[in-house]
């Protein structure tokens, strides 16, 4: 057997891993769970080592509109360590791709609301991910929609997540 061809197929099968996790990336929106109505609007985005977080970049009001974004975050999460603005605050970090369960795992996601930190996974349904939060066996998934970006406010239309990292007060 030849193995100066080994690095290459290593290298091939990291780049199909990370091909694999890219189109997670992007603008999503989420539900209300007691209402059924949009709640805010959760950045997607790649950093470090190939880890995936989520960032809130804006929230919907009570008539179902944009009330706030990045430019202007307002509602403070007062159970977070340090009580930040909820727009702005990373819910979701240390996420790694799993190639072998095509999805991302071994995370963590944090409920902004009771500032509860919880094990995560994010898998694709259609073009929708379902986002589970969890404590061993049990957990609550949520269906998250992609978002267009061309039909949002300027601020989150080209939003630079290049050097983003997360940054959770836990």
């Amino acid at each position: 057997m030849n193995f100066k061809f080994l690095p290459l197929v290593g290298m091939m099968m990291v780049g199909g891993a990370a091909f694999g996790a890219v189109p997670y990336a992007g603008l999503y929106q989420t539900i209300d769970d007691a209402t059924n109505t949009p709640k805010s609007i959760v950045a997607l985005y790649e950093y470090g080592d190939a880890q995936l977080a989520g960032r809130i970049v804006a929230l919907y009001g009570a008539d179902g509109t944009i009330a706030e974004t990045v430019k202007n975050p307002v509602r403070v999460a007062s159970h977070v360590t340090g009580a930040p603005k909820f727009v702005g605050l990373d819910i979701i970090w240390g996420m790694q791709w799993d190639a072998d369960d095509n999805r991302w795992g071994d995370g963590k996601i944090m409920d902004p609301q009771s500032g509860k930190v919880y094990s995560s996974v994010i898998w694709r349904d259609g073009a929708a991910l379902n986002v589970r939060g969890k404590i061993g066996p049990f957990g609550r998934t949520q269906t998250w929609r992609p978002l267009d970006g061309e039909k949002l406010p300027a601020e989150l239309q080209n939003l630079n997540t290049q050097n983003w990292t997360p940054s959770t007060g836990k």
